[in-house]
């Protein structure tokens, strides 16, 4: 997700934002120049006009104008409709129809592309919000989920009533084997950078179990929406995040006999940075992206070969059917999986024989400059307040035996980076609890960065330590 603000809401039965909703908007609507409203009744043209002018007047009265404001239905065509999305300040999901009707609106108007890539604030109510999720259930159409537009992982029932006993039962039935945020009208969830905040009253409901959602509940939702923030920034990511020694690669491939006729799975791939050389085995290749823009960023650069085939979604919950693997591997992605779904699925994953791996980057700068170092130090202790705390370094990658793995063994490689001040600065961008630290303080320690290594003659050297952890299942 590139989008500075998603905001999932319920609906505004008076047809007015709450005072909470409006404050928040306030502060982030800055840019006002267009509002792109995308229904859930496509061919329901004057009622499209009618919600369209009333949404908009909702702005309009807190003092939230737009300069330009207009619907997406089946009228408007193909390239107006791309051109609006990407253009628009603010996209809104209406509600009111059909979630699959909007869906299939988006895709025949060839939006989907266009707003996923755009850099606008997306909002969504009822329908629009539930659409919103990577998976949607909707229990007027199917009880059953299906794709929404991935912009959060977020799944929503809106309209809750705790007194409404056959909506609050098929919110139960939604809840089985998933997650689903029961929402009250006039609530939110507010998604910023991986932060989640909630106006509101909104019920978790799980395995037919409902309760209000807590402040835990919400931290476990942001650690979540934390795996995803590596996807706002996909060009930056893929040139400045670190590659893995060739004699790591030439280890692997030996260790796990990996060439053609081998199937292999890459949890996480990322932009590629540990892919092509054992892409380059001839190894029948497969990846697993959660994010939208690096998946694509995969397909560019290695669809055309026959040997690569990636889906992008979350490995946690994905079915992979009856699929097997000699290898599966990742590059500093296993650590975002809870330990136990970690080695539990890619043990059921494998077939007998098969290899587990997992590497990680050490990466030492003091070494080569230790006042440098001492400097950088110091603006880590004034500046790095990150919104969201980093939780994924516990990993135990030795604990694979106690899930059926044999003894993990670990081999190390060396390696080395150089960057400019420049340099440095955008690789510190690609760290998911940099991306989040609030303004201003993110400015003024990127700045304090710069600054140091400029002052260090416009150099820090890297010394790095690619660390290679194998187990395989008896």
């Amino acid at each position: 997700m590139r989008k500075e603000l998603l905001a999932v809401f319920s609906g505004f039965p008076e047809h007015h934002f709450s005072g909470e909703i409006t404050k928040r908007l306030r502060a982030e609507l800055i840019e006002r120049r267009s509002i792109v409203f995308i229904t859930a009744c496509p061919l329901d043209y004057e009622q499209n006009d009618d919600d369209c002018d009333g949404m908009y007047q909702m702005f309009a009265e807190h003092g939230l104008s737009f300069e330009k404001h207009c619907v997406i239905d089946k009228r408007t065509e193909p390239e107006m409709a791309k051109e609006l999305v990407q253009n628009a300040d603010c996209i809104f999901l209406m509600g009111g129809g059909a979630c699959e009707d909007q869906l299939n609106l988006i895709s025949e108007k060839g939006c989907y592309e266009a707003l996923i890539d755009c850099h606008a604030a997306i909002f969504g109510v009822s329908a629009g919000s539930m659409n919103m999720a990577r998976k949607t259930v909707d229990f007027f159409e199917s009880i059953e989920a299906f794709d929404g537009l991935g912009l959060t992982n977020i799944t929503v029932s809106c309209h809750h009533d705790p007194e409404d006993t056959w909506r609050y039962e098929q919110t139960l039935r939604m809840s089985e084997g998933r997650t689903v945020y029961a929402m009250e009208d006039m609530s939110a969830f507010f998604i910023k950078r991986g932060r989640i905040d909630v106006v509101g009253t909104i019920y978790k409901a799980k395995d037919r179990q409902l309760k209000e959602l807590t402040g835990e509940d919400i931290k476990e939702l942001e650690q979540d929406e934390f795996r995803r923030v590596f996807d706002t920034i996909p060009d930056q990511f893929d040139k400045f995040r670190p590659r893995y020694s060739e004699e790591l690669f030439t280890y692997l491939n030996t260790e796990a006999g990996i060439g053609p006729g081998k199937r292999v799975l890459e949890i996480g791939p990322g932009t590629g940075q540990a892919t092509e050389p054992v892409l380059r085995t001839g190894c029948e290749y497969y990846a697993i992206e959660l994010g939208q823009h690096l998946c694509s960023m995969m397909k560019e650069k290695y669809s055309e070969l026959p040997n690569f085939n990636i889906v992008n979604d979350d490995f946690i919950t994905h079915d992979f059917g009856d699929m097997k693997f000699d290898m599966i591997y990742s590059a500093a992605t296993i650590q975002w999986i809870p330990e136990t779904v970690a080695f539990t699925k890619t043990f059921d994953l494998l077939k007998p024989g098969g290899t587990l791996a997992m590497m990680l980057t050490s990466a030492d700068y003091k070494s080569a400059n230790e006042v440098l170092y001492t400097k950088i130090q110091k603006l880590y202790d004034r500046y790095y307040k990150p919104d969201i705390q980093y939780t994924h370094g516990k990993f135990r990658y030795t604990a694979a035996p106690e899930y059926g793995y044999t003894e993990v063994t670990r081999r190390e490689f060396k390696g080395q980076r150089v960057f400019s001040a420049d340099e440095y600065v955008a690789f510190c961008g690609t760290h998911s609890d940099h991306v989040v630290i609030p303004e201003p303080l993110r400015t003024e320690f990127f700045d304090g960065l710069r600054k140091a290594v400029l002052d260090a003659g416009n150099r820090i050297v890297f010394n790095d330590t690619y660390v290679l952890y194998i187990t395989k299942k008896p």
